[in-house]
């Protein structure tokens, strides 16, 4: 079976790395790091390969809309990282992406894992048996 691949796209490397470790701590993935000044013309067919993609509102805000909606009209599933209080409840247009608010721990991205696209299309179970596995959790 092929590995859940999920994009980390942060412009503080060392945020990333943890949301890397945190991710690779919860379960067999790939993990790509970028940093997302990039242009939301770079959304091209590899973007469809991830499985989940975490994009950070610090950056410019108005570029990481335009590559969420790209992503999310591709079918790849967004959550939205911040460390700004504003966006800690929802990024205005996007009601139902949800957010994990930094700084972060294992339950809030197993807490948003079942929206992961597995590679065979289907959308994971992962993140609700994570959450099983911890003593003291419910499903």
């Amino acid at each position: 079976m092929t590995k859940p691949h999920v994009l980390v796209a942060d412009p503080e490397y060392i945020i990333a790395m943890e949301a890397e470790r945190i991710l690779r701590e919860l379960m067999d993935c790939n993990v790509t790091i970028i940093n997302p000044h990039c242009s939301a013309d770079r959304l091209g067919s590899s973007w469809t390969t991830y499985s989940l993609v975490l994009l950070d509102t610090g950056s410019c805000i108005g570029e990481i809309r335009v590559i969420a909606e790209l992503l999310q009209r591709q079918g790849i599933p967004v959550v939205f990282t911040t460390a700004h209080q504003a966006y800690t409840k929802g990024v205005p247009g996007f009601p139902t992406t949800p957010v994990v608010a930094k700084p972060y721990g294992p339950e809030q991205f197993a807490a948003v894992l079942p929206l992961l696209r597995l590679p065979n299309g289907t959308y994971g179970e992962i993140g609700r048996s994570v959450i099983a596995e911890k003593p003291g959790s419910g499903p």
